[in-house]
């Protein structure tokens, strides 16, 4: 059929002829007008740049670790929207450190290499852009397994997690949890603590209660035993963990206890907290939902909103995208109408 042209040899089946026999599209007869498309070659990669003009220098370390300490302070004020450009317009020059850098400094650059992609994995998880957050968490985790440093691992692997359940995927982000605790020999009682309160809201996500508060426990108890000052989780105090498990709470349809942690938070919140406050108000104004306190949720989730906006945090926001068919029994209220009517407005901002 194919030699009295009955039928036309197909672009996909030439490369089978060409190889059963041996032979040119030319000598075969096809046409050449038709002959199928050369493969475009790859477009070149980015990862070997230009050399730095100068050799990584404790100068530069000292500069970029200033500039990241700022970013660091102010994200919890102002939120990731400002902050995003500017981390990733410096990761370019980071990376190509932890290409050039040896001797000495290397160590050095490749800590400084992991808290910079780590913090910009942080920036858009906070964003909504999970991919991202994925990709620059597990960029740091390279970094961090050459160094072969096992707090940093599990630190990492726990970020992960976080990401992989608040993306939907809380098996996957059990299992990274589970993966950070084998290093618990190595870990300092706060950086335990931080691994088993993910461990516990991913548990929670998956609706195994027990599993959950049992995390929580054990994260409480090397909470209570840890140093405000451990340099890697040392904001997870007894406190932060007490938050977790609320949250933790409220997955599983138990809000009576979750309330009152949330509201006793908010009476002690550091001003410079602005984001976590925000997210703290919107779990509140979800828990006082369920329980059915309109008002108190109509409150929080309120305030909640105005944050959200001012800090263009998505976990803030996709907080609120959840308390939204809980209050659907009130929809019809004048406070309830106006506050979906603002909620439809941000959807329609960051989308």
């Amino acid at each position: 059929m194919y030699e009295n042209a009955r039928r036309p040899v197909s672009a996909d089946h030439r490369p089978l002829f060409r190889e059963a026999y041996q032979a040119t599209d030319e000598e075969l007869g096809f046409p050449l007008s038709a002959e199928v498309p050369k493969l475009q070659a790859a477009p070149p990669s980015t990862l070997w740049r230009s050399k730095l003009p100068v050799p990584v220098n404790p100068e530069m370390l000292k500069y970029l670790t200033s500039v990241l300490d700022q970013h660091a302070e102010a994200e919890p004020l102002v939120g990731p929207q400002f902050l995003v450009a500017p981390v990733q317009a410096q990761v370019p020059l980071i990376e190509q450190m932890c290409l050039e850098a040896y001797g000495p400094l290397r160590e050095r650059v490749l800590r400084l290499g992991a808290r910079y992609t780590e913090f910009l994995g942080w920036l858009y998880q906070d964003t909504g852009n999970p991919d991202e957050a994925m990709r620059w968490t597990s960029q740091a985790m390279d970094y961090a397994q050459e160094l072969n440093d096992s707090s940093l691992m599990a630190y990492i692997f726990q970020r992960r997690s976080n990401i992989a359940t608040e993306a939907g995927y809380a098996g996957h982000g059990a299992g990274l949890a589970s993966a950070a605790l084998r290093y618990s020999p190595d870990l300092s009682p706060r950086v335990r603590a931080v691994v088993l309160r993910q461990l516990a809201n991913s548990k929670a996500s998956l609706g195994e209660h027990t599993e959950a508060r049992r995390a929580i426990d054990q994260a409480l108890e090397a909470a209570a035993q840890g140093d405000d000052d451990d340099p890697m989780a040392g904001y997870c105090s007894v406190a932060y963990v007490e938050m977790e498990g609320a949250n933790c709470d409220l997955r599983l349809e138990s809000p009576e206890d979750a309330v009152g942690t949330f509201t006793e938070s908010l009476m002690h919140w550091p001003a410079v907290q602005e984001r976590d406050r925000g997210l703290c108000l919107a779990r509140l104004a979800t828990a006082n939902a369920t329980l059915g306190d309109v008002e108190g949720s109509h409150t929080a989730a309120h305030q909640a909103l105005g944050i959200a906006e001012r800090t263009g945090s998505a976990r803030i926001r996709d907080e609120l995208f959840r308390l939204r068919p809980r209050l659907a029994p009130w929809r019809k209220l004048v406070e309830i109408s106006e506050l979906n009517q603002a909620l439809d407005s941000l959807n329609r901002a960051t989308t």
